[in-house]
């Protein structure tokens, strides 16, 4: 069985030029970072990008999510038990950070 990358690619090759170059860089339902990867590797991206008519940052991040997906797909289970827990935590700590931030005061100086 191909590996979602290699389907990946395959797509690329078969859909040469077609559609639209770009994708959704705004919803909440995407969130973008900023990350270094070596410059020979980012050409070659620049290159794929190009070539099948593709948005830059939409195509690395197609690969770092198949990345991604697949590297959480090899977490040990208990591990993954742990990191649940942890991401709880988190997400705990950024909901009481925004709540202090939407506190009203009505006055009462």
């Amino acid at each position: 069985m191909k590996s979602k990358i290699a389907q990946h690619i395959e797509k690329l090759c078969s859909e040469r030029h077609a559609g639209n170059a770009h994708c959704d860089l705004t919803s909440s339902r995407v969130q973008t970072i900023k990350t270094p990867i070596p410059t020979a590797l980012f050409h070659e991206l620049e290159t794929l990008a190009s070539e099948y008519n593709r948005d830059l940052q939409c195509l690395a991040g197609d690969f770092l999510t198949l990345a991604l997906e697949e590297a959480i797909a090899h977490i040990p289970e208990k591990e993954k038990e742990h990191l649940y827990l942890v991401r709880q935590q988190h997400n705990h700590d950024e909901a009481e950070h925004h709540k202090t931030l939407c506190q009203f005061s009505a006055g009462g100086t």
